[in-house]
């Protein structure tokens, strides 16, 4: 009886991390594409997604926050990215699919730093994928 009670716990602990978790397809509409330039106002780098925001200035003069969403911190790390790479203040681009309800939120696919490198790890999208599991395999064959 203890056991089956123990499992039961753990089963619903594992149900409802799941259900935490989005597919980014039910969010974010992955055939299109915004473009944003903002003052970061809050970087998060963390788990399940990294997260950005940042105010951006509309055509009519008003400022909305936008929340812009990106890859888990395991991944980004994977490419290169330390926690460090933008702060309060600073001024960036960013390229990503738009959510699906109109609502200020972009799942980023590339990232402009105000010194004008470009990063990348946006969920979704295959081609940073593939790149990271090459740099993957040619690591391990050294």
């Amino acid at each position: 009886m203890k056991t089956r009670v123990v499992l039961i716990i753990g089963l619903l602990a594992l149900s409802a991390s799941a259900r935490a978790h989005h597919n980014s397809v039910t969010i974010y509409d992955l055939s299109q594409s915004v473009i944003i330039t903002g003052t970061v106002t809050e970087v998060r780098f963390l788990n399940p997604h990294a997260r950005i925001r940042l105010d951006v200035t509309e055509s009519n003069g008003a400022t909305r926050s936008w929340l812009a969403e990106g890859a888990n911190v395991i991944a980004l790390r994977l490419q290169g990215w330390t926690g460090e790479e933008m702060k309060p203040g600073d001024r960036i681009t960013i390229k990503g699919a738009p959510s699906r309800d109109g609502t200020p939120r972009v799942e980023w696919s590339e990232i402009t730093l105000p010194d004008g490198r470009v990063l990348g790890g946006g969920n979704n999208f295959p081609k940073e994928r593939d790149e990271l599991l090459d740099r993957l395999e040619q690591q391990r064959k050294q």
